[in-house]
């Protein structure tokens, strides 16, 4: 139940809304002097004020003014008898959401009570859904301890404190450009406003146009009335142009002047909008070798390269494979209430050597179908998909020197043990021939330096 109180010296006043605000199922308090509205308000629980302007102790401006430094979140609704357009200026500026004058009807100001409450209350929701949005879209929640992502999230944590330069992010599919937009939406000043976007790859060129401007009545036969389109809901806030690469170049050159003019008009109109909405767009495409082919505008792409993030591919950045993998394990643990408690070290070897053609988004896919699937306490090599597992067996199949069959007999074999014996032996040749040089010895062996230091601490080499 929303609870009210009414500050006004009129007993008649104070008595009459109280019957009137309770007849709609609210609690009210009443108070006669400013200062013991004060301390009905200092005890909590008030959402929303009906304050006259005219009191025998402290003005109702100066009431209002105390209540807002107590708690910014109270509705302040001004009432009076006396009423001059200066002083309701005042009051709104100071925060009163209301400024009626006496006397009033009891159905009109109930209407208003209402309409305030409920419009709060939406705000409520409204900063309880950004709020969320900053927590799921935080830096910290883009996991990895790599020096390119770092560096990746500092220069996010920049552009977000920035109001509208234009953003380009690239990288190969998978690495999580989306992710990237978001958090630069989430945690910048357009956060309020709305994150809009579109897959360029997605929409046929002939609907692309019309998604993007809207379009007017009879713009085109199935045209029944006007429709706002993305680039205009996005005012305000972000629009996300996703694989821009693949659009095509008439398209590209209505971006282009929309992003020179900040102007844009609807498909069938003749009214310029006006565009307030930042744009990112991401590309898995070399945008500069699609330049030299033709197919991709320079001088759209000097638009969108204002602020450039590139993000590596997870196969050059091995140090964020471990806790990735942490990760979603937690995640999924959550989402689906299994209970796997760890990966085997083995498996995650296998995991680190992987080449991972579809970056953090094939590895999240491969621990998710695991823990659906299998469902184990703890995940092991035999749970990997073969695509993981058959890749390490090829690499170790085909060395670059001899070496002596394996016979396998009845008893049988330990393939894991020959199989990190001979990688050992590889290894020790490899830092051998490159004087100890572990750079040198991961180029040799065709790895990433992390790689080849988690191997020689495995392994106990020298």
């Amino acid at each position: 139940m929303n609870q009210i109180l009414i500050i006004d010296d009129q007993k008649l006043i104070r008595d009459s809304l109280k019957v009137v605000l309770e007849k709609n199922s609210y609690e009210v308090h009443l108070a006669e002097t400013g200062c013991k509205g004060l301390e009905i308000i200092k005890k909590g629980g008030i959402e929303l004020v009906l304050l006259d302007v005219r009191l025998p102790d402290i003005d109702g401006i100066d009431v209002l003014k105390k209540i807002r430094a107590m708690d910014p979140e109270i509705i302040v609704i001004m009432m009076t008898g006396y009423g001059t357009v200066e002083n309701a200026v005042q009051a709104i500026k100071i925060g009163a959401v209301d400024y009626i004058n006496k006397p009033f009807e009891s159905k009109a100001l109930t209407t208003i009570v209402k309409l305030a409450l409920e419009t709060h209350k939406l705000k409520r929701e409204v900063r309880g859904f950004q709020d969320r949005n900053k927590m799921l879209y935080g830096t910290d929640k883009i996991i990895g301890q790599s020096k390119s992502l770092q560096k990746t999230l500092d220069m996010v944590n920049k552009i977000s404190q920035i109001e509208s330069s234009t953003v380009l992010i690239q990288g190969e599919s998978g690495t999580g450009k989306e992710l990237v937009a978001k958090a630069i939406h989430y945690n910048s000043s357009r956060s309020s406003g709305p994150f809009v976007e579109i897959n360029c790859s997605a929409i046929p060129t002939t609907l692309l146009e019309s998604e993007l401007f809207g379009y007017e009545q009879g713009a085109f036969t199935d045209a029944k009335r006007a429709k706002q389109g993305l680039v205009e809901q996005a005012n305000g806030g972000t629009i996300f142009l996703d694989e821009i690469g693949d659009m095509e170049l008439s398209m590209q050159s209505k971006i282009l002047n929309v992003l020179q003019e900040r102007k844009f008009r609807r498909l069938g109109g003749g009214k310029m909008i006006d565009m307030d909405a930042r744009i990112i767009a991401a590309t898995n495409h070399n945008l500069r070798e699609e330049i030299g082919k033709k197919s991709f505008r320079q001088d759209l792409f000097y638009r969108l390269n204002v602020l450039h993030i590139n993000l590596s591919p997870l196969r050059e950045r091995k140090e964020d494979i471990v806790p990735l993998t942490k990760y979603f394990i937690h995640e999924f643990n959550q989402s689906f209430k299994k209970n796997v408690r760890d990966i085997s070290q083995d498996a995650m070897d296998l995991l680190l050597n992987y080449s991972w053609p579809g970056n953090v988004r094939e590895l999240r896919n491969t621990i998710e179908r695991i823990m659906i699937i299998e469902n184990p306490e703890i995940i092991l090599r035999k749970h990997l998909p073969a695509e993981v597992i058959g890749e390490i067996s090829l690499e170790l199949s085909s060395p670059k020197r001899p070496f002596d069959p394996i016979v396998l007999g009845e008893d049988g074999i330990d393939l894991k043990a020959i199989t990190e014996s001979f990688q050992a032996e590889i290894i020790s040749e490899a830092l051998m021939k490159a004087e100890g040089n572990k750079s040198k010895a991961a180029k040799l062996l065709n790895m990433d330096r992390f790689s080849l230091r988690y191997l020689i601490k495995k392994y106990h080499l020298s």
